[in-house]
């Protein structure tokens, strides 16, 4: 690629156009880091007796994405707590049974 330059002079006036090429360099990502075991990105917890609080301790060291189906197999919504990273506690509208899976 060439560089570009465009002067335009008249008697009152000049005006300087310079076209300055841009360079992208694309390369790979950082360093690979430690390989992980797969087994511990995700938990599944069950809530055998109806409560409206779950207090699901599941050791994955983050903060999880959580789904939550009841004993049908229904979606619930709750609202979630993190008090540290290995705790989730799960509060609901109503008292139900049924498991929450952790990602």
């Amino acid at each position: 690629m060439s560089d570009v330059k465009v002067e335009i002079v008249d008697s009152s006036n000049s005006l300087f156009i310079e076209e300055v090429p841009v360079i992208i360099e694309i390369g790979t990502s950082g360093p690979q880091g430690p390989s992980g075991d797969l087994r511990n990105l995700a938990y599944v917890f069950t809530q055998g007796v109806a409560s409206a609080t779950w207090n699901i301790s599941h050791g994955l060291a983050f903060v999880p994405n959580i789904t939550v189906v009841d004993s049908a197999g229904s979606v619930v919504e709750g609202d979630y707590s993190y008090p540290d990273e290995n705790t989730v506690i799960a509060t609901f509208v109503g008292a139900f049974a049924g498991k929450a899976y952790l990602s």
